[in-house]
């Protein structure tokens, strides 16, 4: 409800008789003086009582009684906003308030690294504290538009963990980072074949290869590796056993090759 007008309280205490809750609520700020003046049957313009009222205090509804008196009450204002929407316009004219509009999104992409590195944000708005392949889809992160800072934490065998700050925008943003190999760390890949038939022999085909040699499959020389990852093919033979060929992703290091081999028909 809205509280009467002063040119309501005005047109009370100069005389025009006002009942009901205008007329209480009147009475509580006119003045014994006032009270007991003369009352006049218009206003101006020669508006009846009720007429005049209505038009100089809105939000007040008013009948006449006789000549010189009229009732009057509040009445609920349609344009009087809803107290939620008078505490937050944005809200009632459906505009996204001013934290909405600032947020922004990050997305991350991460350069090439050694084999099975992971990544960890460790300080900034981290969408999560795990660690993570940087082969896979990193989470994007929530920032101001403005951008903002992480720190990342790189880490990979046989190298040292790196920690990073990047400042990030809104968008996409390319990670670099280099890995230095740990002291005394092996340079080269070495092989263990596992399930491989009596009198198994294998050759690489392609990738970093020593030679193009068949090895049994407790001679196959190391490899020396300049990075993890390389991909390498490699042709196995075995008495009574189908040709078969694996590959596979090296590492420096130990790696261990499953040799899946199909036994030959009969006579071959």
């Amino acid at each position: 409800m809205r509280a009467i007008t002063p040119a309501l309280f005005g047109l009370c205490v100069l005389g025009i008789a006002c009942s009901g809750r205008a007329r209480s609520d009147a009475s509580a700020s006119a003045t014994p003086d006032a009270a007991s003046a003369n009352t006049v049957a218009s206003g101006p313009g020669n508006d009846p009582c009720a007429v005049y009222i209505e038009r100089v205090a809105p939000g007040v509804r008013c009948a006449a009684v006789d000549d010189a008196h009229c009732t009057c009450e509040l009445v609920a204002s349609a344009s009087a906003p809803a107290p939620e929407a008078a505490a937050n316009p944005s809200s009632a004219s459906g505009a996204p308030s001013s934290p909405a509009a600032d947020a922004a999104v990050a997305t991350l992409e991460f350069a090439k690294g050694p084999q099975n590195t992971i990544v960890q944000c460790v300080s900034g708005p981290c969408p999560t504290r795990s660690a993570d392949f940087i082969t896979g889809v990193y989470p994007p992160i929530a920032i101001p538009a403005a951008g903002a800072t992480v720190q990342l934490e790189f880490r990979a065998m046989h190298y040292k963990p790196y920690v990073g700050t990047y400042n990030l925008v809104p968008g996409r943003n390319y990670i670099q980072f280099a890995l230095e190999r740990e002291f005394g760390a092996p340079e080269s890949a070495v092989f263990q074949f596992e399930g491989a038939p009596a009198g198994t022999t294998v050759e690489c085909v392609s990738g970093p290869c020593v030679n193009n040699k068949p090895y049994t499959v407790d001679k196959f020389p190391e490899l020396p590796l300049k990075d993890d990852g390389a991909t390498l093919l490699l042709r196995f033979n075995a008495p009574g056993y189908r040709t078969a060929m694996t590959s596979f992703q090296v590492r420096r290091g130990p790696n261990a090759v499953p040799v899946l081999m199909e036994k030959a028909p009969l006579g071959k």
